[in-house]
């Protein structure tokens, strides 16, 4: 399967597949040497050129891709990823989400945002999770990149590529790429359907109110990371942040010094005591989501409790204030 890789342009060196702790996934063949990875526009391939027939991943035959790019794909997805347990263990994810109890899903859907996981269990919806999960966004498009969604999440590496996509660096253990820069423990579960501890903990979309104004947070991250300062747009009385962040383990201080100077530079006083009242708001969310869960038989309830956790966890390194 490499051999062909290469052949049609892709570079993959000093890499295996093998499992560790997060389970199947990359690994250096050298841990002294680096790990190259790069994938070719000429095998990315859009989502929405992607169907299925018999459950069978095909790429559309009138899409840019060539014929033997496409016949790598296709038996790629059949051998290494979507014909694999890779597929089913999403499968077993959604499964076990429609064992909770129906007041307890009405829940995580209108106020914690998990609607998607109990879409019902079609083949169609199977087919765009898993593949949603895998793809990356590239361009105007996601689209789905072999070999490299192989690589699970964490660590410090990040993807690259200019008119491909790559992943490179030395590696002294599994090869792990970090899915995106700006995320928590939260969106990685929404996102993703698995859960890890995150460094760092966002705001929950939310709308509050004080001294006759809304401020309204969401959770549109951009490529911005530090100093994690949030996009403000005020309309009338209504003051919108496109994320807030709460906690941070390796920066405490900078969580209410990036509200503040959010807030100095949209022209708005300090508003010290609403970042320690949405703290609050945000953390009842989820301990009031732990509380739901007691005595509740599922097996996504050790999951989803696990979730909340780390995300309190994170949210909770905030202390003091820094210049920015």
């Amino acid at each position: 399967m490499l051999d062909e890789f290469r052949a049609l342009g892709g570079t993959a060196e000093n890499v295996r597949l093998g499992y560790g702790p997060f389970g199947r996934g990359l690994f250096p063949v050298d841990p002294a040497k680096p790990v190259v990875i790069n994938i070719p526009e000429s095998l990315l391939v859009p989502l929405d050129h992607v169907t299925f027939e018999n459950s069978f991943f095909r790429v559309r035959n009138d899409s840019r891709v060539g014929a033997r790019a496409r016949s790598f794909l296709e038996r790629y997805e059949c051998d290494f990823a979507w014909g694999t347990e890779a597929r089913r263990q999403t499968e077993r994810v959604l499964t076990i989400m429609h064992t909770l109890p129906e007041e307890l899903r009405d829940l995580l859907e209108k106020r914690y945002g998990f609607g998607r996981f109990f879409l019902p269990l079609t083949p169609e919806w199977l087919q765009e999770a898993f593949l949603g999960s895998r793809a990356i966004n590239y361009g105007k498009s996601s689209v789905v990149m072999p070999i490299i969604e192989l690589a699970n999440h964490g660590g410090s590496a990040t993807y690259g590529g200019n008119r491909s996509v790559s992943l490179e660096g030395q590696f002294d253990g599994e090869v792990l790429v970090r899915y995106s820069l700006c995320t928590d423990t939260y969106d990685i579960f929404s996102n993703w359907f698995f859960v890890t501890e995150e460094s760092q903990a966002f705001a929950m979309p939310m709308t509050y109110t004080k001294g006759g104004k809304e401020f309204d947070i969401d959770r549109r991250f951009d490529k911005q990371q530090w100093p994690w300062v949030p996009k403000v747009s005020i309309a009338g009385d209504t003051i919108s942040l496109n994320y807030l962040l709460l906690g941070h383990r390796g920066y405490p201080r900078v969580p209410r010094a990036a509200f503040q100077k959010a807030m100095a530079d949209a022209g708005l006083e300090p508003q010290d005591e609403l970042f320690d009242e949405i703290q609050n708001a945000n953390r009842q969310n989820f301990l009031n989501l732990i509380g739901a869960l007691e005595g509740i038989d599922s097996l996504a309830v050790p999951t989803i409790r696990t979730m909340a956790r780390y995300q309190l966890n994170a949210s909770s390194f905030y202390f003091g204030t820094r210049g920015l």
